[in-house]
């Protein structure tokens, strides 16, 4: 594990694109066609050591690809450690928990979006609506669940409202 590395803005050329870092390219070309080629800088360090399977933790401003940094990680060792199959069980293979529904809302799109080709299932699950929907969707089967603390602890076997 590389400790204490720091990258600045001048330490990524500009020509760098998410393909250069490694990234599947059902992600790249999903990317590209959101019109997302080049990585942030804080993406630039933290993909190539997500995709060799290294924990991190990555602080940056708002604004600034934290989202599509481990997002596009996750996806991309979704993919390639299954060999691209997609198991059939239809249960969760990932959780990302987010502390606000803004975020999960906004990690849950972003996943979508880099997922496309994919065809990855992911459910944003939160509070203030109904969560019968939600469960229908979890029940149906999914691949990535997105959500705050308090809707991912919600049972799946709650009880329904009518």
């Amino acid at each position: 594990m590389t400790e204490g590395l720091t990258l600045s803005d001048n330490e990524i050329a500009v020509d760098d694109t998410f393909a250069d870092l490694g990234v599947h390219e059902s992600i790249t070309s999903a990317l590209a066609e959101a019109g997302i080629v080049h990585p942030f800088p804080i993406q630039a360090l933290a993909i190539p050591l997500a995709l060799g399977g290294s924990d991190l933790i990555g602080q940056a401003r708002t604004g600034t690809g934290k989202t599509l940094a481990f997002g596009v990680s996750l996806l991309h060792r979704m993919v390639t450690i299954s060999e691209g199959v997609k198991p059939s069980h239809g249960k969760p293979r990932a959780l990302v928990v987010c502390p606000t529904r803004e975020l999960a809302l906004q990690v849950g799109r972003d996943m979508d979006v880099a997922g496309k080709h994919l065809k990855m299932r992911v459910l944003t699950i939160y509070g203030g609506t109904g969560y019968d929907d939600q469960l229908n969707t979890l029940e149906s089967g999914i691949d990535i669940a997105v959500g705050t603390p308090a809707a991912c602890s919600i049972s799946p076997t709650a009880e329904r409202s009518t």
